[in-house]
């Protein structure tokens, strides 16, 4: 896939799968016209970093946690400073290398440094390319809550080289198809079918299979995107699983990663507004055959503490806490998730 979406609110924003994509970086990058190009990453790729930063005759690289206490404004606060330090300016074009919190951690900065600056998205997980790296969201985690603080703003490309996800650990690689199975279940019944038929093969990790889903993931998020960039309506669809999930990730404080938790939040949603037994039980089968969790942990079903951060979401507004759930498989609707509805989910 190699594509360009137009946004109302934004610029135009380059979406490029492909094995071999990193070696159409410099191609991209130079169309940007830059100045300079300053490479940030995940410390733990800095040979891939160094390479990258080679191609593109890169002036800095800077290396960052990608764990997710970086998403931070204490370490948004200390990037903006290593890129003044590192003389970055307005006609600096910041390339972003790593996973979801890098790459919502960079380009939140890069959104917000100068009052934004060109931004390349190189999403190096399964997480991030079927998730965090697309559709121009980026924040930081503040008050033990999830994105709290962010902004809406495309990046100028998202590159996606496939061969980065080889060397990614099982667990990291399953995460993010839990965000394709979301997306299918409230957006497109052929495409839950299809993950269905190749989910033997997405667990043995057949590279075509892989690709097929993240392409898949690019296709129903941007669909939505396209026609709701800033969240009024259909965005929402996106949210499934994250009211719930969201609330599990923050009360365990880091022992349960996002895809897990989404997992988790998907199913007790589903519980909490009464969706038939039968979509339930064919989200949850699905989930389980990609090797991701299905049952929030007895340690952290604690409905009033979990109900207390569902409330305070960013998500919720005028004292209601929407959810989006499928009531057919690939047809998701918003409802309102009630404390009544939380212990319900956890029952």
């Amino acid at each position: 896939m190699d594509q360009t979406f137009s946004f109302t609110h934004t610029s135009e924003s380059r979406v490029l799968i492909q094995r071999g994509a990193e070696q159409r970086l410099p191609e991209i990058v130079s169309a940007l016209r830059p100045h300079n190009v300053v490479v940030v990453h995940d410390q733990q790729l800095a040979a891939v970093a160094n390479r990258v930063a080679a191609a593109l005759s890169a002036d800095t690289t800077l290396a960052v946690s990608g764990e997710d206490s970086t998403k931070s404004l204490q370490a948004a606060g200390e990037l903006a400073e290593r890129l003044h330090r590192a003389a970055a300016t307005r006609a600096t074009v910041i390339v972003a290398l790593g996973g979801g919190t890098v790459t919502d951690l960079v380009g939140f900065v890069a959104s917000v440094y100068l009052r934004g600056v060109a931004f390349v998205s190189c999403p190096t997980t399964t997480l991030a390319m079927c998730d965090a790296a697309l559709g121009g969201k980026n924040g930081v985690d503040h008050c033990g809550l999830k994105n709290r603080i962010g902004t809406i703003n495309q990046p100028d490309a998202v590159v996606m080289d496939t061969s980065w996800l080889e060397t990614l650990p099982d667990d990291l690689y399953r995460e993010g198809l839990v965000e394709v199975v979301k997306k299918a279940a409230v957006l497109d019944a052929d495409h839950f079918v299809a993950l269905e038929e190749i989910a033997s093969a997405l667990v043995a990790r057949d590279h075509d299979a892989t690709a097929r889903v993240v392409s898949m993931a690019v296709e129903m998020k941007m669909a939505v995107v396209l026609n709701d960039e800033r969240e009024s309506d259909r965005r929402r669809a996106l949210n499934a699983g994250h009211t719930i999930g969201h609330a599990v990730e923050s009360l365990a404080k880091g022992t349960v990663r996002h895809g897990a938790a989404i997992a988790m939040g998907l199913i007790a949603e589903c519980r909490a507004a009464d969706v038939s037994v039968e979509t339930t039980a064919r989200i949850g089968d699905m989930l389980r055959a990609i090797g991701a969790p299905t049952e929030i942990p007895a340690r952290l079903r604690q409905p009033k503490e979990l109900w207390d951060r569902a409330r305070h979401d960013k998500k919720a507004a005028r004292g209601e806490v929407p959810m989006f759930v499928p009531r057919t498989l690939g047809d998701g609707e918003l409802v309102t998730l009630t404390e009544a509805g939380m212990r319900k989910a956890l029952s």
